[in-house]
């Protein structure tokens, strides 16, 4: 077993819970500094990480914006100075966009985001999407795109430690279409489930 530290998961509940199944035999020494909707300050994170002497800290949240329409996924870092950390973070923000087919935001810098700023180790910080907008809420909702999105971020990080690729539940959706009127998407839906299609479901 490769005693790697790796650390972070705030916010976005669902998902921290369904990638903390898929990390179980990977490989990895982990700790999450929570599993639940309880509350922790941005110091006592970066604490937790420091204390924890983690070599990477990826923190998972879900944006919003007084623009509504706005969409996409992007991660956050303090610095480029880390090549695999770069590599890591653009690859996140390509997968995680296709599952939800969204614009790549790609990977952006900042020195004031407190848990990238207060952490000794490599640190990233996903956007996945913005709960701001009403077709993104409804998405981030969806079990499979939680799956999905949980399977993504698994996959990259046996990337970056170099471990070898455990078989992957990775999801990948179909559109056939959008309508107007609930009662053609039902009908498509059925045509579909005549096929043979029968995990067809309406978002």
């Amino acid at each position: 077993m490769l005693n790697v530290r790796f650390l972070h998961f705030p916010d976005a509940t669902p998902y921290r819970k369904e990638l903390n199944k898929l990390l179980k035999g990977c490989g990895l020494e982990i700790k999450f500094t929570r599993l639940t909707n309880k509350y922790l300050s941005l110091s006592e994170r970066s604490k937790i990480a420091n204390n924890f002497k983690a070599d990477y800290f990826l923190s998972i949240h879900v944006n919003s914006t007084k623009d509504k329409s706005v969409r996409g996924i992007e991660v956050w870092q303090y610095s480029n100075g880390y090549a695999k950390l770069n590599e890591f973070s653009s690859s996140l923000c390509e997968d995680i966009s296709k599952i939800f087919n969204v614009r790549n935001r790609e990977v952006k810098l900042s020195k004031e985001l407190s848990v990238l700023k207060h952490t000794k180790m490599a640190a990233c910080l996903v956007e996945v999407d913005f709960i701001s907008n009403i077709a993104a809420e409804s998405d981030l909702k969806v079990e499979n795109n939680i799956k999905a999105v949980a399977s993504v971020i698994r996959d990259n990080l046996i990337e970056l430690f170099g471990l070898k690729k455990v078989d992957t539940d990775r999801l990948y959706k179909v559109c056939i279409g959008a309508y107007k009127e609930k009662k053609n998407a039902i009908n498509q839906m059925e045509i579909a489930k005549s096929k043979g299609f029968s995990d067809i479901y309406i978002t």
